[in-house]
């Protein structure tokens, strides 16, 4: 018997835990908590700077819980994990906004990892907290070490920040690997064919 990797799902792998910060030691409840620089409340997560903790205060983009990236002032998130040098990564996250209308109308945020970083920006317009319109980004960089820190900064300052939640960082394949997938998955229906063949032969 034949077995075969698939190689696709081994390259979806989600490296970060707790990537919609569900898990923690703390129950924002249908409200939140207001998390200060350093804390690790939230599961395999440490904040940079003041964050609110969001239960169920509006929706979230995937499971109960989110972040406003803001709660007094500007604030932040990250989590470290393992890497290989050279290896291109890709980081997926949804991204919406506070829908306080006492705030700026676009909230931008800077997503940085291995030296490099981007800045993405939503509109809070027309958006409640029913329907927070939740955008998802994606952002891709090259890790320099055997160990990479992602991280996610309000790019404004004050309260009613930009919105995060489901982050997921997964390996980008190399087109070899892709190109040896497809080569496994033609072998497979080769030997298939080839053996249902035979078996018709012997059953005559």
């Amino acid at each position: 018997m034949t077995t075969f990797v698939d190689v696709n799902s081994v390259q979806r792998m989600n490296l970060i835990r707790n990537g919609s910060f569900e898990s923690s030691s703390l129950n924002p409840g249908r409200g939140f908590i207001s998390l200060g620089t350093g804390s690790t409340a939230i599961n395999n997560w440490t904040t940079t700077g003041p964050i609110d903790y969001i239960g169920g205060l509006w929706q979230a983009s995937d499971g109960g819980r989110s972040l406003d990236l803001n709660s007094s002032s500007t604030g932040g998130i990250s989590q470290t994990f393992d890497t290989i040098v050279g290896q291109n990564y890709t980081v997926t996250f949804d991204l919406a906004a506070h829908p306080d209308r006492r705030g700026s109308i676009n909230k931008s945020m800077r997503v940085s990892a291995a030296g490099d970083s981007e800045v993405f920006t939503f509109n809070r317009t027309g958006k409640s907290t029913l329907n927070m319109g939740w955008e998802t980004n994606t952002w891709m960089f090259s890790a320099t070490g055997s160990s990479t820190t992602l991280s996610f900064i309000s790019n404004i300052g004050g309260p009613y920040g930009p919105t995060l939640d489901n982050v997921s960082v997964t390996t980008v394949p190399e087109p070899l690997t892709i190109l040896g997938a497809g080569m496994a998955v033609a072998f497979g229906t080769g030997f298939k064919k080839t053996l249902s063949k035979i078996k018709k032969k012997s059953d005559l």
